[in-house]
Order: C-alpha cells, then sequence, then structure tokens
C-alpha cells in the first residue's frame, strides 16, 4: 500500500485521457519519486486543468493501490515551450518515464529534473540547452548507479590524458585505446568539469551519453527523438541537442 499524500512538490511528465471525462497523469515528485494519478473530471474543465506536461506544482492524493486518485492539483510553474525546446523536454520526461520506477525516491534527481527544465526555457541558444541535457545526462546515470569516472582510466588507475582516446566499457568505465578512436581524453576532461564551451566536446559528449544510457533503455528506441526538426526550421535553438 502507497500513502496518501498533501501537498507534494510535483512535475508533470505525461498526462493521457482516461475513460470519458477523466485523465492519467504520471508525475515526477520530490519525495515519492515516480507516480501515476487519476485526475478525475479534470479533462474537461473549462478553465483549464494546469495538468500539462513539464508544468510544476504541489499535488495531493489518496489510494490504496498503485494508481492514486488527485485530490488537488495547484500550478506553481507554467512552462510553454515551442521547437525543438519541446523534444528537449520530451526528451528529459521520457528518460524519466523509462528509467526510474515507481515510488522510488530521487530527491537530487527531481532537482535535477527542475533545473533541465528551466534551463530549456531560458538558454540563449542550442549550445546551451545540449550542455544542460549533458548535465542532466551525467546525473540521471549517477543516481541510477551507472555513473562514471570521467578523470581516471578505468583500468589502470592513471589520470586521463588529454591527447589520448578512451572507449566505455558499460560495467567499469572509460579505457585507454590503442588507436585513436572511442573518445578523446579532452572531452572526458571537459565533461567531469562541466565545461561545453567547445563544440567538439558538446558533439562528443552527446554520442558518449547516447552509448552510455542506450544499455539501460533496451530495444526500444526513445520516441522523442522523433520531434527533433533541422536546424533551418527548428527556430531559435536549431537541433543541437
Amino acid at each position: 500500500m502507497h500513502p496518501a499524500a498533501t501537498d507534494q512538490p510535483a512535475i508533470v511528465l505525461h498526462a493521457r485521457a482516461y475513460r470519458e471525462t477523466s485523465l492519467l497523469v504520471n508525475l515526477f515528485t520530490r519525495d515519492h519519486g515516480r507516480v501515476a494519478v487519476v485526475a478525475r473530471g479534470r479533462r474537461n474543465a473549462k478553465r483549464g486543468h494546469g495538468l500539462q506536461p513539464f508544468y510544476e506544482g504541489t499535488v495531493s492524493w489518496r489510494g490504496r493501490g498503485s494508481l492514486m486518485t488527485l485530490t488537488r492539483y495547484d500550478v506553481v510553474q507554467g512552462r510553454w515551450l515551442t521547437g525543438n525546446d519541446v523534444a528537449s523536454a520530451y526528451y528529459v520526461a521520457e528518460l524519466v518515464m523509462r528509467l526510474t520506477r515507481e515510488w522510488e525516491p530521487h530527491g537530487r534527481l527531481y532537482g535535477g529534473v527542475q533545473w533541465v527544465l528551466r534551463r530549456i526555457g531560458e538558454a540563449p541558444d542550442g549550445a546551451a540547452v545540449a550542455s544542460g541535457l549533458r548535465q542532466f545526462e551525467k546525473l540521471l546515470l549517477e543516481e541510477l548507479g551507472y555513473g562514471y569516472e570521467f578523470t581516471r582510466d578505468a583500468a589502470s588507475g592513471a589520470s586521463i590524458d588529454a591527447t589520448a582516446f578512451y572507449r566505455l566499457e558499460p560495467e567499469t568505465g572509460f579505457v585507454r585505446s590503442a588507436a585513436a578512436e572511442g573518445y578523446p581524453g579532452r572531452t572526458l576532461i571537459d565533461i567531469a568539469r562541466a565545461d561545453y564551451a567547445d563544440a567538439e566536446t558538446r558533439t562528443n559528449a552527446r554520442r558518449l551519453f547516447r552509448e552510455a544510457i542506450a544499455a539501460h533503455l533496451g530495444p526500444a528506441p526513445l520516441l522523442s527523438r522523433r520531434l527533433l526538426r533541422p536546424a533551418s526550421s527548428a527556430g531559435r535553438h536549431g537541433a543541437e541537442k
């Protein structure tokens, strides 16, 4: 049996129609992790139900099974996104939906989701959004117990050499490559410092985190990636995601 909650901080990850007048809403909450609730009668609310993806609010629920009944919802932060910003926010939400368990608290990750959604909405360009996404991906892997050491060779323990190349061993970390293949040491050092000013670092980091996350997603593709549009039609942020 799961606990009822009152005024719990939450972020809406996804909402869809449920029966005739209700919504089935997936929330990411500060103290209870991912929770599914039924919002009865909210679907046809005259003034809008406010249960929009990426909104932040406080929620109350009750129930005895795994599916709770929403009893109160108050919006704290609305969030309207356009173009590739929508794709980026859906990517964040989809990762949380796919990689976290229901009712498993992740307080630090909750803060990370808040931060990256705000970053997506406020960043001045695509490079800044990409930087935010890479930092979120790194935090996500750490919170799920799959984090990597970006400053040391997993096999030898030696410090990462900026001039060398390293391959990712999913179970252990980064191991120096004999050939110029894998990921440049400079990229690993930049990631450790959260320094994404260099375009090559952003490109390599995107590829690196895709590889690292793919090991835990399984065969089903991420639907959010289908929303990305080419830079020529994606608005102010382009497609550097």
